[in-house]
């Protein structure tokens, strides 16, 4: 699971990331291109306020602004999201569930 380990908010709405598995970068945040809650994030105090989730390695802003770690990952490293294995399964027992019922079992 990608989480973020540091996170410190630079000029421009940029922030530097290093992520758990050494990945690090400037994410830029682009609150006004994002739009709706991230507007907050036009206040310099507001964004500078960043910390990271404890539970979910995320950043976080007051007022629950947050993004989302793995997106922040892709985005950084161009890298093509990974499947989840335990959704991949839950698909494979529907599609089996599903076929025996059609075949009256």
């Amino acid at each position: 699971m990608i989480r973020i380990v540091s996170a410190k908010p630079l000029s421009d709405y940029r922030l530097k990331i290093t992520f758990n598995d050494g990945v690090s970068g400037i994410f830029p945040v682009e609150p006004a291109r994002r739009g709706g809650v991230f507007l907050k994030l036009l206040d310099a105090k507001v964004f500078n306020a960043v910390t990271i989730n404890a539970d979910f390695g995320c950043v976080e802003w007051p007022g629950g602004i947050d993004l989302c770690p793995d997106t922040m990952h892709q985005s950084m490293t161009g890298s093509e999201p990974k499947p989840d294995l335990h959704a991949e399964l839950a698909l494979h027992e529907d599609t089996k569930k599903h076929t025996k019922q059609r075949e009256g079992h």
